[in-house]
């Protein structure tokens, strides 16, 4: 216990030295809005971003309406901790099927917190990379809480690896990867997986751009990968919208439109 409490004084005494020198380099690359970043790569102290968005999704046999919101902040200078709350409602398709999947219950999917660290930031190769970890406590249905009075159905474990590279003055690419593991409380088979996310974007009126983004998830003996086109454009300094649509490669869904709104107030 001791040696922990020292390991903990000792980073926490490592952070609070960074946080006093501004003069730490940060390349800005662009963050795709699907699967985005916990914080910028190469954070400041005291940067912070709040997130509002909804998705719409339609396959075959039901359309899911889900939302969420996402706080942002930099503790420290380049490590920057997340908190978001995503829900989803279910409306089930007219069709007759008797092999028709059952409609997903109404949730609120969890809570997922998540904290990234920079550990390179090479202005000379336009190069940053970070490692990170997110926890995501999955919960039961509305319907389910109501009911039966249980809250939590399983948690999921994911570190995972950050690198982005800016190729001349417009084109920025960025990969996130790393291992899954699901745990459910119910006493099931826990699940190893790991996720694969790419993303290539063009610059253009400075901060604004258009790009794609690849998303691909095994999870559950099963595979998701999914392209998603996306803009993003500043409405001001502090605000900007993004939206995004969805090219299925091996997934059910059909259809698919998804907005972000990105409010960043200026650092204090």
């Amino acid at each position: 216990m001791k040696q922990l409490i020292h390991i903990t004084l000792f980073l926490l005494t490592i952070f609070s030295v960074q946080a006093q020198k501004d003069s730490l380099p940060k390349i800005h690359h662009s963050e795709p809005l699907y699967m985005d970043l916990i914080r910028d790569l190469g954070a400041r102290r005291g940067e912070r971003e709040l997130n509002v968005g909804g998705c719409f999704q339609k396959n075959n046999y039901y359309t899911s309406y889900s939302g969420f919101i996402e706080y942002e902040f930099a503790l420290f200078n380049r490590l920057g901790i997340e908190v978001e709350v995503p829900v989803a409602f279910y409306q089930a398709q007219p069709v007759e099927d008797t092999n028709q999947p059952a409609v997903p219950k109404n949730r609120m999917e969890g809570i997922k917190v998540s904290a990234q660290y920079t550990f390179l930031v090479a202005p000379a190769l336009q190069t940053s990379m970070a490692v990170g970890y997110t926890n995501e406590l999955a919960f039961h249905s509305f319907k389910t809480v109501y009911s039966e009075n249980k809250i939590a159905k399983g948690n999921i474990y994911a570190p995972f690896f950050v690198a982005a590279k800016n190729w001349g003055k417009n084109i920025n690419t960025l990969i996130i990867t790393g291992p899954l593991y699901e745990q459910k409380f119910s006493g099931q088979n826990n699940t190893f997986g790991y996720q694969f996310h790419a993303s290539v974007f063009h610059m253009f009126l400075k901060n604004n751009f258009v790009g794609i983004e690849l998303n691909h998830v095994y999870l559950n003996n099963s595979y998701s990968t999914i392209l998603h086109p996306q803009i993003k454009y500043n409405v001001s300094p502090a605000l900007a919208i993004g939206f995004v649509t969805a090219i299925p490669i091996n997934s059910s869904y059909e259809a698919t439109a998804f907005i972000r709104i990105i409010y960043e107030p200026k650092r204090k």
